[in-house]
């Protein structure tokens, strides 16, 4: 077998036999990975303090026919401080799913791996991180190549320099007024305010956009616009979502 080494940030972790896990890695050099974990679902297993979700880890891996297998692991950051908060684990759950959803395997992106890296760094300290999420969802989708289209109409590709029509998923992004009404599904409701607050939250930095004050129902707008892409592009309900909206409704 060959061995090669990287780092890796846990998406999502799941039992493999009695005692095994595998463990699903977005690695900075190889993209997203599976490796088996021997032995870290026992408590004082070697790894299994690393196959712990959202750990930031280098490791050693053995190439095998099927699965990989990990070989060794160091905890570079194990981001702990998200695990003990329900609200920010949430948040790192769904950021998790939806990542695993739409990365295939083993296709490099250094700079999704870097971004999310940041992006769990940040959600680390921030005290709510709901415009967090949405800068991060996407900022995301660019680095997956799925952002919606935000600078002009999806279908017609008007420009958009009045109030737009709405947001179509379906579609591809934000529709003009006059195609509104040409899409089997209505689009949902999106301002002039709202689209530009997801052009801001595109380009803006992490560790700004924490400290914005931006009207609830705004954010809601944005919100309801980015869940809904983001399932149309997942193909399937995020799971983590229902866990994340029913913390938030306390």
């Amino acid at each position: 077998m060959n061995l090669y080494r990287s780092d890796g940030i846990v998406l999502r972790t799941r039992p493999l036999g009695e005692a095994d896990k595998i463990l699903t890695l977005l690695s900075r050099d190889r993209g997203k990975i599976e490796v088996v974990a021997r032995g870290a679902r026992r408590p004082r297993n070697r790894l299994a303090a690393a196959a712990q979700p959202f750990s930031y880890l280098r490791v050693l891996i053995f190439a095998g026919r099927s699965l990989d297998q990990l070989s060794q692991a160091e905890i570079i950051k194990s981001f702990g401080l998200i695990r003990e908060n329900l609200v920010k684990m949430a948040y790192a759950s769904f950021w998790s799913e939806f990542l695993d959803l739409l990365l295939p395997l083993e296709e490099e992106n250094t700079g999704l791996f870097l971004f999310t890296l940041a992006g769990l760094t940040v959600l680390e300290k921030a005290e709510d991180p709901v415009l967090l999420s949405r800068a991060f969802e996407l900022r995301a989708l660019q680095y997956l190549g799925y952002l919606p289209e935000l600078t002009a109409c999806a279908r017609c590709g008007r420009s958009l320099e009045e109030t737009p029509g709405g947001f179509s998923p379906a579609g591809g992004g934000v529709l003009c007024s006059f195609c509104k009404d040409e899409t089997e599904i209505k689009p949902l409701a999106l301002s002039a305010a709202g689209l530009e607050l997801m052009r801001r939250l595109l380009t803006a930095d992490l560790r700004s956009v924490i400290t914005w004050e931006v009207p609830a129902a705004l954010q809601r707008e944005v919100e309801n616009a980015l869940t809904a892409f983001l399932e149309y592009r997942s193909e399937k309900p995020i799971k983590s979502l229902g866990f994340l909206h029913s913390i938030l409704s306390f």
